[in-house]
């Protein structure tokens, strides 16, 4: 609500900004082939997006790796996680591997700069597994062991499939404008202006599926 806003510190110049901008968007959508886009989006990429295929499976055509410049000031641009290798392994469910070093480990890489897959003495992880498993912020990192401690460094924030949110806003302080930034981080995508009619359709067929 508006008071919830106000009270975490927002502002009624900022209302009037958001509600300037829904009014001079309306009916307005971004679409793939004349159907509506899967808008995902996340915090802060790392300086790379990444292809939908590599986190979810599926290739999208709009949801390809793109660069994401000037997300470096982002307090979600870089990370690090450090765990002794015995707490690394028990993640991992690998507790039974003993002296895991460098060379012990290999990884394979998607098109944004993530990890693929990741190999440990033949144990093979994704790197959607290795971000859940270590609870770490994103499928983008390096690892190092050093005198019996893993060190994860991680860039960005999020699956990183989509629009950057800090990536948005560093294109928008540059002087970009709603629409091309819209169509860099979906690439392919149009948009459209819809009629209050076809505006209806798409509602009716949201709320019966």
């Amino acid at each position: 609500t508006v008071e919830e806003y106000m009270y975490t510190g927002g502002t009624m110049e900022s209302i009037e900004r958001m509600k300037r901008a829904i009014s001079e968007t309306e009916n307005m959508v971004l679409t793939y082939c004349d159907e509506l886009i899967e808008a995902t989006y996340f915090s802060c990429s790392g300086g790379k997006t990444e292809d939908a295929i590599a986190v979810w499976g599926s290739d999208v055509p709009y949801l390809q790796s793109v660069s994401s410049p000037g997300e470096e000031n982002s307090r979600h641009y870089e990370s690090e996680y450090r765990f002794t290798i015995d707490e690394f392994l028990l993640k991992l469910g690998l507790n039974s591997l003993p002296d895991i070093a460098d060379q012990d480990i290999q990884f394979t890489y998607t098109n944004g700069g993530g990890i693929d897959k990741c190999y440990i003495r033949g144990n093979c992880f994704s790197g959607t597994q290795m971000r859940t498993l270590l609870q770490i912020p994103s499928t983008c990192f390096e690892l190092f062991i050093t005198d019996g401690t893993v060190t994860i460094k991680v860039k960005g924030n999020g699956h990183r499939v989509g629009l950057s949110q800090y990536g948005a806003e560093a294109m928008a302080l540059t002087g970009k404008k709603f629409d091309e930034i819209l169509t860099h981080y979906y690439q392919g995508a149009e948009l459209t202006v819809l009629t209050d009619d076809q505006m209806n359709t798409i509602f009716d067929k949201a709320w019966n599926l």
